[in-house]
């Protein structure tokens, strides 16, 4: 055999054995809340060696990911990661939002329709019904005729309905006023016996008896600001946010939903996540399934404490010993080749203001009500009438038009010549028309494309403004998160496991890049409104 055909031989070889990559037989979605990319950075020297870096250090790190639209909130995080779509088409606009046809408002997963399946609290009844598009998971499971199982679980409704989407076989998620997991009609008629038996442990009770102390001398938390500092909330009702903390009022009262605040919600998150894994057969068989887990408690932690908190380090020092039990029991389970992992967060979280300010950094509040009071005057001494305001929401401003129509007002104009008011008020940058969101196009980092990415026709306001940087509507202690800026952007978006090699990139990705990677991993359909370009160039 001469040369060339040996060439050629080893060409076809190599060709067919990358054709002939096996599909992972399970894929988990990791989600953290509220997690900025710095995370990563900032504590690694004090992670172990099985949790995040063995994500990063075997996986592949993309270092530049950032969310492409406005509000950056968790129910349309969730949603932009496993849709691969924005608010603009799937429809879930922010955490809940104003409905202008009969003045009231919406959560984003509420749904009166379902039953409560585990609990008779009404407020449980939940489903993705306002989620417009599909997910991985409804793609997963018609690609395969329903024979893919799909489950979400996180102590956050929202977290857990959205991911799932709407053809898994169940979402669960934490009610607190009970202290145990629960789910809908939507999915189930009655919780499986292994979540019934898993409930039955009272695990929340059991953590919470140990209280809460920092996991390694409180000394060694350098990369955090003092733990007795001007900047923190306290949820669980101490004089001071300082450590240890104990829970012993909170369960003389059975008030367990306490757990939400603490790293130990993480950690009861993660054993569910394990006991259905193993009792759900997952990654058993020829099909693939998914496995859709969000951490919930760094972002309750997030807001009350802060990102340069002592809390926020434990939390995280924390979780990665819970991802390394999680990575642990899957090569025990389903084999170490035989799954692929994606881990990334719903959004990011801003510096305190005040903690900003004492460092002579420009930062300032400005709350919704204020502006609202503005917005109101603004309409009595310009048309006389001030209930032209219908509402002010998720930095949107709703007109009553139908006081346009009995006013004789132009509805354009009007619009116009408030967004031209709103930014002469002290913390905000711009403000956009409505007409402006539907007709123009921008360039895909311009903040004008992500509000247009947030932007649905049918269920977004007439106005939307945007805060000047490190500005927000919230408390003087603690933080939040919502905007367009890079600390809320800027999350982890990191491949592990089946089909990914080593490696890092530092190009400009979006969230929304996910969705259609994994499907294209599977060999799936994409979901129906993704419009976003599969991440390449890490596959094996």
């Amino acid at each position: 055999m001469n040369s060339s055909k040996k060439i050629l031989l080893c060409f076809l070889f190599i060709a067919s054995c990358g054709f002939s990559q096996t599909k992972p037989k399970l894929v988990v979605g990791i989600v953290v809340d509220q997690m900025r990319n710095d995370y990563i950075y900032r504590y690694w020297e004090r992670y172990g060696n099985g949790g995040f870096k063995r994500l990063i250090n075997e996986g592949f790190h993309f270092k530049n990911a950032h969310y492409n639209y406005i509000p950056t909130f968790t129910g349309p995080g969730h949603c932009n990661i496993y849709t691969g779509a924005t608010p603009r088409t799937h429809g879930i606009i922010a955490n809940d939002w104003f409905v202008k046809q009969n003045n009231s408002f919406m959560y984003c997963t509420q749904d009166t329709s379902v039953k409560p399946i585990g609990t008779e609290n009404k407020k449980e009844r939940m489903s993705p019904r306002n989620q417009l598009s599909s997910t991985i998971g409804d793609e997963l499971k018609m690609s395969s005729n329903q024979k893919a199982k799909v489950f979400a679980v996180a102590l956050k409704d929202r977290s857990a309905v959205l991911p799932a989407g709407h053809a898994a076989n169940a979402a669960f998620w934490f009610d607190e006023n009970k202290g145990v997991f629960i789910s809908s009609s939507w999915y189930v008629n009655d919780l499986p016996q292994w979540l019934k038996d898993f409930n039955a442990k009272n695990l929340p009770t059991s953590y919470l008896q140990k209280g809460w102390n920092t996991h390694y001398p409180l000394a060694t938390y350098t990369s955090s600001i003092e733990d007795n500092n001007p900047y923190e909330a306290v949820p669980n009702k101490k004089e001071t946010p300082t450590f240890p903390y104990e829970y012993k009022s909170f369960l003389e009262k059975n008030n367990v939903g306490i757990i939400r605040a603490t790293p130990f919600g993480n950690s009861i998150t993660k054993d569910l996540a394990i006991e259905c894994l193993k009792n759900e057969h997952m990654g058993k068989d020829n099909e693939t399934d998914l496995l859709c887990i969000s951490f919930s408690s760094p972002d309750i932690i997030g807001h009350a404490y802060g990102i340069r908190s002592v809390e926020v380090e434990d939390v995280y020092l924390r979780l990665d010993k819970d991802i390394e039990e999680l990575l642990n029991t899957l090569d025990k389970e389903v084999g170490k080749n035989n799954y692929t992992v994606f881990l990334t967060a719903d959004h990011g979280g801003a510096d305190v203001p005040n903690h900003l300010l004492d460092n002579k950094i420009p930062a300032g509040y400005l709350r919704e009500k204020t502006v609202a009071k503005e917005v109101k005057n603004y309409f009595q001494s310009a048309y006389g009438d001030s209930s032209l305001l219908a509402n002010l929401s998720n930095e949107q401003v709703f007109i009553n038009e139908k006081k346009l129509v009995g006013l004789k007002l132009n509805k354009d104009e009007v619009e116009s010549k408030l967004a031209d008011f709103l930014i002469t008020i002290n913390g905000i940058s711009e403000a956009y028309t409505s007409k402006t969101m539907k007709e123009q196009a921008f360039e895909n980092n311009d903040y004008r494309a992500l509000l247009q990415n947030g932007y649905n026709h049918k269920l977004s306001g007439n106005v939307c403004f945007i805060y000047q940087p490190a500005f927000m509507d919230n408390a003087a202690k603690g933080t939040t998160h919502g905007t367009g800026y890079n600390y809320d952007t800027h999350v982890p978006i990191i491949f592990f496991g089946n089909g990914i090699k080593k490696g890092e990139s530092f190009d400009y990705i979006s969230i929304t890049q996910i969705a259609p990677t994994v499907c294209e991993l599977l060999r799936i359909n994409q979901p129906n409104s993704t419009i976003a370009k599969p991440l390449n160039g890490f596959f094996k």
